[in-house]
């Protein structure tokens, strides 16, 4: 029984077509031409600025970032031929609020353990804010030989970006009888905003980045997957990390743009809000399990 909601691919590519987007960019820049003529002093000008707001390689937040990403990769390669490497990868895409399943992949809200089970503390003695939790149990058939289910992320600010290696984690097993309801008592401002994903099967191309190079913006966004996702590759933004093993998953960082359909159950633009996820400046946690069973992670950002 699968646990996540499916993204629905079809139904987001029809609300951001490739050729609607493009029609509306070049409609943007014309007007804006039209009312400030001294900023387009030759006609390359203006075509230049068509292409900068064209759809390019984004990062997998919303619903439109992974609809746009995959028209451009099906344009560049129509008919599957693409010819590269493919890893398999699930990527998500959120929605805001409480999950309909507890063991969802999620940022905030209660994490899913056992009632029982002692909330992690830090040295002092204080309880470690519960950051998210990925969802392993609808990819195990490109992940498997993992410690449990649900991996369960802790720490502050500091320990997702400066210094990971303070960050707790804890895996979970699906199906405990009783469920913990409630977290500690934490400081005002420091609980996330709740968001749950939703998950897509893809795949990670290492191959294409220089095929398509010079075609979209950002192709290396197109290459391979940036955001919260499970197996595939690493999408590293400044990189290659220290940590040793074999990759799990990365989580992203929330950043809800001001366009239409923002998040999977929200159409009205609002933009981010203070609660969300945020990594720096729109950074990623890396995690891998190394060779003894230990969750390792590195975080970076723009």
């Amino acid at each position: 029984m699968a646990i996540h909601d499916r993204f629905d691919l079809q139904c987001w590519i029809a609300r951001f077509q490739l050729e609607r987007l493009r029609a509306q960019a070049r409609e943007f820049v014309l007007k804006r031409r039209d009312e400030m003529p001294s900023e387009y002093p030759r006609e390359a000008d203006v075509d230049q600025h068509i292409q900068l707001m064209e759809p390019g390689g984004e990062i997998v937040v919303g619903p439109g970032s992974l609809a746009v990403n995959e028209q451009l990769r099906a344009e560049a390669f129509p008919g599957s031929h693409y010819r590269g490497a493919r890893v398999a990868t699930d990527v998500f895409v959120w929605a805001r609020g409480q999950p309909p399943n507890p063991a969802m992949t999620k940022i905030g809200g209660v994490p899913y353990r056992s009632r029982s089970s002692p909330w992690p503390r830090d040295r002092e003695g204080k309880p470690v804010r519960f950051i998210a939790q990925l969802c392993f149990a609808d990819s195990r058939d490109i992940l498997e030989d993992l410690p449990g289910d649900v991996l369960l992320i802790y720490g502050d600010d500091d320990s997702l970006l400066v210094e990971p290696e303070r960050l707790a984690f804890e895996w979970s097993s699906l199906g405990i009888a009783e469920l913990a309801c409630e977290v500690p008592q934490m400081a005002a401002g420091e609980p996330l905003t709740p968001y749950y994903g939703v998950i897509h099967r893809t795949e990670d191309w290492p191959d294409v980045r220089e095929e398509i190079a010079g075609r979209y913006r950002r192709p290396w966004l197109l290459s391979v997957f940036e955001g919260t996702k499970i197996g595939g590759l690493p999408r590293f933004i400044q990189g290659e990390p220290t940590a040793a093993g074999r990759f799990l998953c990365a989580l992203g960082s929330i950043s809800a743009d001001h366009s239409a359909d923002p998040l999977i159950n929200e159409s009205e633009p609002h933009g981010s809000s203070a609660g969300d996820l945020m990594i720096g400046d729109m950074g990623s946690l890396y995690l891998f399990l190394d060779p003894q069973g230990r969750v390792r992670a590195e975080s970076q950002c723009y």
